[in-house]
């Protein structure tokens, strides 16, 4: 699971004359977090019924979206209270905690430019101590994840570059839905396995037989470490950490090559012994190899 430290800042922008309703499309990005990727949002506003506003709100970044519902209640005349936050979908994973950052509510402000802004004043969050196990410079605790410092939300209708961005957002993510959709409609071959010494491990990967135009992806787990790869005589070297004892390395053929089936030699070195196999795959069915970690 992915822990997230959001200590970061969002802003949208929405530009809205004085006598506009809150209604209308925003755009955002989240600055600061700590897997050094650039997040963006998209979120509309709609009026559910009198001083109650639905928000639906998608967060995006190069290889992840999701989808939130935010029920919302204007209060005091200038307060957006979030009354309840529904996680609508995510792929291909998960943002922990995420129902924590939005709460309390959003401060409607509106600067002399009439440009609407909503800053969200989120409640507190109570932590348990056994939550606090690294410190600080200074000796203190600190929790492994927070939320936000702070999100202002505005608007621009000439900005397309959240659009753009969440097209190529989109469309990765739809990659990624297909690949996995012909993944689960492949056969899988499980009869080779290694056990290994060592934790980290060094993998290299050729073709064996004749150069025939083979192009590969093996997975790791859950992670594609080598995509739409070319095989060729000379090998390419990969080096994993196993952090599981049983593992599985499965080739995926992405054609045949001119010689059927898709063949790729696959070496593994745990610094102690190496073990060569040789793994066939066509495009009704993918080779494992399961890889276990001596404990």
């Amino acid at each position: 699971m992915r822990i997230f430290v959001f200590t970061f800042f969002i802003v949208l922008s929405f530009l809205v004359k004085a006598n506009d309703s809150l209604q209308g499309s925003w755009r955002g990005t989240i600055i600061g977090h700590t897997d050094n990727k650039d997040y963006f949002l998209n979120a509309s506003i709609t009026l559910r019924e009198k001083e109650n506003y639905t928000i639906r709100l998608a967060i995006f970044s190069e290889d992840y979206r999701g989808e939130f519902l935010l029920q919302t209640k204007l209060k005091e005349g200038n307060k957006l209270y979030i009354d309840n936050f529904e996680s609508l979908n995510e792929f291909p994973y998960t943002l922990p905690h995420i129902r924590e950052c939005f709460t309390g509510f959003f401060l409607i402000k509106k600067e002399q430019s009439e440009i609407c802004e909503l800053d969200l004043y989120r409640d507190p969050i109570n932590r348990r101590l056994k939550d606090f196990i690294h410190k600080d410079s200074m000796g203190n605790y600190i929790p492994d994840f927070e939320c936000f410092t702070s999100v202002l939300l505005r608007f621009s209708d000439e900005d397309t570059l959240y659009a753009e961005r969440q097209n190529v957002a989109d469309s990765i993510v739809q990659y990624k839905k297909t690949r996995a959709q012909e993944l689960s409609s492949r056969k899988l071959i499980a009869t080779k396995e290694w056990t290994v010494r060592n934790e980290n491990i060094t993998l290299q990967v050729w073709d064996n037989n004749k150069q025939d135009g083979d192009i590969i992806s093996l997975k790791f787990n859950d992670t594609w470490v080598l995509s739409h790869f070319l095989l060729k005589k000379d090998k390419y070297t990969i080096h994993l950490k196993l952090k599981e004892k049983d593992n599985r390395l499965l080739l995926f053929a992405e054609n045949l090559g001119s010689i059927p089936p898709n063949t790729a030699a696959v070496s593994i070195d745990d610094n102690e012994y190496i073990r060569t196999f040789i793994l066939n795959s066509d495009l009704t069915k993918s080779e494992t190899v399961k890889i276990i970690l001596m404990k």
